[in-house]
């Protein structure tokens, strides 16, 4: 089947598209390699990554590599990419998973390893490493959960530990002389082991004694461990700015500037705190360049990220500068991870110029006791006295986080959280915010997972009776009625529990687990708790092989992993933490020695203080409102957009082009780019009709032109002209189209169409059932050789073209979807 027609049977075909404005296509007469970035989860999710976007700006600067994204397809697809033999494509290309050279996976999270396993499979290729010959890829995985790459070693031809851009260049260059030379794949993982920051699985083996990991044997002496990459110097790398406009909204629907990396607050719980240092700042000037180019492809919004951004030396300078910038041109700035004994008011009023819709504040824990065992130190007077703050300046809603199952926790900390959030809760009240039924406080409760290379890797992990237990007992003091409740599914955390300090012996128990049908495990509502028992009885394991705490000397499955922070600091960080001692962060602070930095390449990095420019100038401001009229043609792959997803990129494509569009008045504004009416999704169009408000004049043809350039495959802007005076945009009621049927109609049920008096049929939506009589709303419907001209009127409600295949002709919903449907003209109704 053709793939276009299986998109035509999924719940969002958007996703699958690729062609977005901003795409890097390469010529492929210079391509050497062939790379898929790939993401095991679902466009949303990963087109909000920002590693993704790091790898992809870094490797289009390189023409002899093709680096093209592919990700996983969601349920309803992978279903039927199972039963048709079809493989995931990339979005750039649209060239077969299998069939690139090198596979390279970006993990960020331990519960996605099925999905992952599930990619290969549907791809066709095995999934053990053993098993591939010289015409499979090279898989290839990086992100942070290769600290402890042990649970998917193997499936690995090999592993990026660390960070990747200086490594980038050494790996491609490897890769394309092991292909154009036919290395054996031995000797690739032999010479991959001379980059810094590359692992190898196949040579290192682990040996057990009675059911416990004895050592993990290195099989090259001269390689005995893995060294973490770290990038230095974070000036020296361009943040990426390339705006791939996105087909379906992201999680995060922004333009990501990473500020720093790295954090040293030590919070013991937190892995990234340990795996990503030392703190390396992004020079001003350079977030400030980078934003602003960035911006220019056609978002709405700049995120300014890292672990700690309100810790960024130059935040308040920075964050003044970008809003006086970005407020004229209607962008909106986030500043996420903020910590409340960081935030100045002065920030915080920054922020207040934005948006006010939620703050979020991250405690941890409930009561003083913990916080300091966990080194979150802050008082109950630094949380009371933000959310003072913040309510005070206008917002309605704080969001706090909190976590069950910490080390050492008792009954009395979880008690404290509902105390502490109702005190949160006072403040509005005081403030005179939160009026009326609304929550004030939304408090999500997470539960503690234990991570490798953290103080508390060697603690052990709640069990689902006792995490159920704590969450109870949490939710039942939140009972506050300005409070809501979230919290995590605990099935899920012992799942992510088990992987992320997993050994070698969960490759099989991954495997089973794909067999007995786990998908997209992270979502709790896919996660199937039974099947994963099952899995991990079926290899002779059970849960507390994996939840269990762990002895000082004992031999960890990560042991051979170094981050730079040494063993023995952490565990001088768990025994503070026994004893309610804190650490201080090391920033600016005398050094504590943990292991990471050399203090000659590798050490602190902090933004020095630099005067920002003054603000390019801003749009034309509220000119005169003028108006254009465009025939919008929407075919071929662009059918598959949904209505609000082609608006959206339609008008970020317009802005991306540089024209000034105008905007409606009010608390949100928005941009006035519409159409007279929404085309039913899979539906071809010559006839829409696009109408465009600027605030300065154009020649209507160069608009178009400087659209086009830019939009995707399938759309196109025509016949452009300005409005006329007191002109509307009104959809005409009648619809003519031409439909090419996937298989024959037949011709006897057409002519008993003709000859009843009523056909009604029963449209079944979100909103709810409506019985629409087909006699009523069909103007005219005939056979012309082997296609069907259809008209319908809009009166009793319009019926579908699909929706006519399968109530007239009796066609089943797969081959209705797969009919090509295009709307060639829209007219008055003369039966009005």
């Amino acid at each position: 089947m053709p793939r276009w027609e299986l998109l035509g049977r999924v719940e969002k075909p958007a996703r699958y598209l690729g062609g977005e404005p901003g795409a890097v296509i390469k010529d492929p007469a210079r391509v050497r390699l062939n790379l898929a970035l790939a993401f095991p989860e679902i466009y949303e999710i990963a087109m909000s990554h920002l590693g993704i976007k790091v790898l992809y700006e870094h490797l289009a600067g390189r023409p002899d590599v093709a680096a093209e994204r592919v990700f996983c397809p969601w349920l309803d697809l992978m279903g039927i990419m199972e039963t048709e033999g079809e493989a995931p494509w990339s979005l750039e290309s649209g060239r077969a998973l299998g069939d690139f050279d090198v596979i390279g996976f970006s993990l960020q999270y331990e519960l996605t390893y099925t999905n992952l396993l599930m990619m290969l499979r549907l791809a066709g290729v095995p999934a053990r490493r053993e098993e591939r010959g010289p015409e499979h890829p090279v898989v290839i995985v990086g992100g942070p959960c290769m600290v402890n790459p042990e649970p998917l070693a193997d499936f690995l031809d090999l592993a990026v530990v660390g960070e990747a851009e200086e490594l980038l260049d050494p790996l491609m260059d490897l890769l394309i002389q092991a292909k154009d030379e036919a290395w054996p794949r031995e000797r690739l993982y032999r010479e991959a082991l001379n980059i810094e920051g590359i692992y190898a699985p196949a040579l290192f083996q682990p040996e057990y004694r009675q059911g416990r990991l004895r050592q993990i044997k290195p099989l090259d002496p001269e390689h005995p461990k893995v060294h973490r990459r770290i990038v230095a110097d974070m000036a020296a790398h361009q943040p990426p700015h390339r705006t791939i406009l996105p087909t379906v909204t992201p999680v995060h629907d922004r333009l990501g500037v990473e500020l720093a990396r790295g954090c040293t607050r030590g919070c013991r719980f937190c892995q990234a705190g340990f795996i990503y240092r030392p703190v390396r700042e992004r020079p001003a000037q350079q977030v400030y360049e980078a934003a602003l180019a960035g911006l220019g492809g056609g978002l709405e919004e700049l995120a300014l990220l890292s672990l700690s951004t309100s810790d960024y030396t130059c935040i308040e300078p920075l964050a003044a500068a970008l809003m006086d910038a970005l407020e004229p041109r209607r962008i909106s700035l986030s500043l996420p991870s903020l910590r409340m004994d960081s935030l100045g008011e002065e920030l915080i009023n920054q922020i207040k110029r934005v948006r006010k819709t939620g703050f979020t504040l991250a405690p941890e824990a409930g009561s003083e006791r913990l916080r300091a065992a966990i080194n979150k130190n802050l008082s109950e007077e630094q949380i009371i006295s933000t959310a003072r703050t913040v309510y005070g300046l206008g917002w309605n809603l704080v969001k706090l986080y909190f976590m069950l199952g910490l080390p050492t926790e008792t009954d009395e900390d979880i008690l404290a959280i509902g105390r502490l959030a109702s005190l949160v809760a006072g403040e509005a009240k005081s403030a005179g915010r939160g009026r009326g039924k609304k929550p004030v406080v939304n408090a999500s409760l997470g539960l503690f997972v234990p991570k490798p290379h953290t103080p508390f890797q060697w603690e052990g992990q709640i069990g689902l009776e006792e995490s159920l237990r704590r969450l109870k007992l949490a939710k039942e003091n939140l009972g506050d009625r300005r409070i809501k409740a979230k919290w995590n599914d605990a099935k899920t955390s012992i799942i992510e529990g088990v992987l992320s300090r997993g050994d070698r012996r969960l490759g099989a128990v991954l495997l089973r687990a794909v067999e007995l049908g786990c998908r997209f495990d992270g979502w709790s509502e896919h996660l199937d708790y039974d099947a994963w028992l099952a899995a991990l009885a079926d290899q002779g394991l059970s849960l507390d092989d994996y939840l269990r705490p762990r002895e000082q000397d004992e031999v960890l499955p990560w042991e051979h992993i170094d981050t730079g922070v040494s063993k023995k600091f952490l565990w001088a960080e768990r025994e503070k933490s026994l004893l309610g001692q804190s650490t201080a962060d090391c920033r600016r602070g005398r050094c504590l020695d943990c292991g990471v930095c050399d203090h000659k390449v590798i050490k602190p990095r902090l933004c020095p203080e630099a005067a920002l420019p003054s603000p390019p100038a801003a749009p034309g401001g509220e000119g005169e409102r003028l108006d254009w009229r465009f025939r919008l043609e929407k075919t071929g792959p662009a059918r598959y957009l949904g209505h609000l997803e082609m608006m959206r990129l339609l008008e970020r494509t317009i802005r991306a082009a540089g024209i000034e569009l105008a905007y409606t008045q009010g608390f949100h504004p928005h941009a006035l780019v519409k159409t007279a009416a929404a085309l039913p999704t899979g539906v071809e169009s010559l006839v829409e009709v696009l109408e465009v408000s600027t605030l300065r004049s154009y020649d209507p043809d160069r608009l178009a032109a400087q659209v086009n350039e830019l939009l995707p495959p399938g759309l196109r802007l025509a016949d452009g002209r300005p409005g006329r005076p007191g002109e509307k945009l009104i959809d005409p009621p009648v619809a003519v189209y031409r439909i090419t049927p996937s298989a024959p109609l037949d011709p006897e049920r057409l002519e008993a169409f003709h000859r009843a008096d009523q056909w009604t049929m029963l449209r079944v939506s979100p909103k709810g059932s409506r019985e629409i009589d087909l006699q009523a709303a069909v103007r005219q419907v005939a056979l012309e050789g082997g296609e069907l001209l259809l008209a319908v009127g809009s009166s009793g409600g319009r019926p579908k073209p699909v929706e006519v295949l399968a109530h007239v002709f009796g066609l089943s919903p797969e081959e209705a979807a797969a009919a090509r449907a295009l709307k060639v003209e829209a007219r008055e109704d003369n039966q009005a």
